[in-house]
């Protein structure tokens, strides 16, 4: 993204709970868009925890969520997984290149 001419911020939560909703609060005024990338099932996750603080907090950002869907998935190649699944860095470039 920084190679095509936009600004990157990375934040790395470390947990979902307690969410520091006042830094996630403040960054989403400043960014045009939200990317979450979680190596888990994204139901329930940090991005739908990012989606419900910033509805409620009547903040407007889009927010792409990158993760596993809430599926069976089966066992293989990890980086071959990943990429069945979208959970790599192009997909993430390509899908938020999409909000902006």
């Amino acid at each position: 993204l920084e190679e095509q001419g936009h600004s990157v911020s990375l934040i790395n939560p470390r947990f979902i709970k307690p969410i520091d909703s006042s830094a996630i609060k403040e960054m989403a005024k400043k960014v045009k868009v939200i990317c979450t990338f979680e190596d888990h099932v994204l139901h329930n996750g940090f991005g739908a925890a990012i989606i419900e603080l910033l509805h409620d907090s009547g903040i407007n950002t889009p927010v792409v969520r990158i993760g596993w869907p809430d599926e069976f998935i089966e066992h293989g190649n990890i980086p071959a997984l990943r990429d069945k699944h979208g959970l790599t860095p192009e997909n993430a470039v390509d899908m938020i290149m999409n909000k902006l």
